[in-house]
């Protein structure tokens, strides 16, 4: 399991999770130099409320969260009230997925490269899975075991890509232009009608 976030200079007048424009490049805004990074991917049916000190942020049913960062250190998250205290550890990128009972942590990889674009992938499927381009002759990430994610830089390109299933069942993915500098969630969850999956662009979350 991995996936991983991060570099912003915090102005002093903000608070602790606040963040600049969200539409920046993750890694083009500056925050102090040892700054966690965490985010929430809601896996459930519902719609999910997260809160941590002033911070709110609610997510759909299959969305990944904002990226928020803070100082190093303990800190207590609070998902459709129910509380969840977490160490983040200085330099460190954390996505946290709720299941609707607890929440499983991924290790993402600290990404600083302006030259590439990051793509990220989370098999939070039951069942192997491998993310390739749309007519399959290329293997971008995977196969990936259910559970597990990994990530590949790749170049800014326009991209065509789909997630192949270990069951042979095939999922498409909306086409995007790669931009340098950003990063990239796929996404691969259950869901009453069968695995579904979704690509986004990930951003870091602006002033609550």
């Amino acid at each position: 399991m991995r996936a991983w976030i991060a570099t912003l200079v915090m102005l002093l007048s903000l608070p602790v999770w606040a963040a600049q424009d969200g539409n920046e490049g993750l890694y083009e805004m500056a925050a102090p130099p040892d700054s966690a990074f965490v985010r929430v991917v809601n896996i459930t049916e519902g719609q999910v409320n997260v809160e941590m000190d002033d911070w709110r942020q609610s997510l759909s049913p299959r969305q990944a969260g904002d990226y928020l960062y803070r100082p190093a250190g303990k800190a207590q998250l609070t998902v459709e009230g129910k509380p969840f205290e977490f160490e983040f550890a200085a330099r460190s990128v954390q996505t946290l997925v709720f299941d609707g009972a607890a929440l499983v942590a991924h290790q993402d990889i600290y990404f600083n490269n302006r030259l590439k674009a990051l793509l990220v992938m989370y098999n939070l499927s039951d069942q192997p899975a491998t993310l390739q381009t749309l007519n399959g002759a290329v293997s971008v990430i995977g196969p990936l075991l259910a559970g597990s994610s990994g990530e590949r830089e790749i170049n800014g390109v326009k991209v065509a890509l789909k997630v192949a299933l270990d069951s042979g069942a095939e999922l498409p993915l909306d086409e995007v232009v790669l931009q340098r500098g950003r990063i990239y969630t796929v996404l691969v969850t259950p869901g009453n009608g069968g695995v579904q999956a979704r690509l986004e662009e990930s951003h870091v979350a602006t002033t609550p």
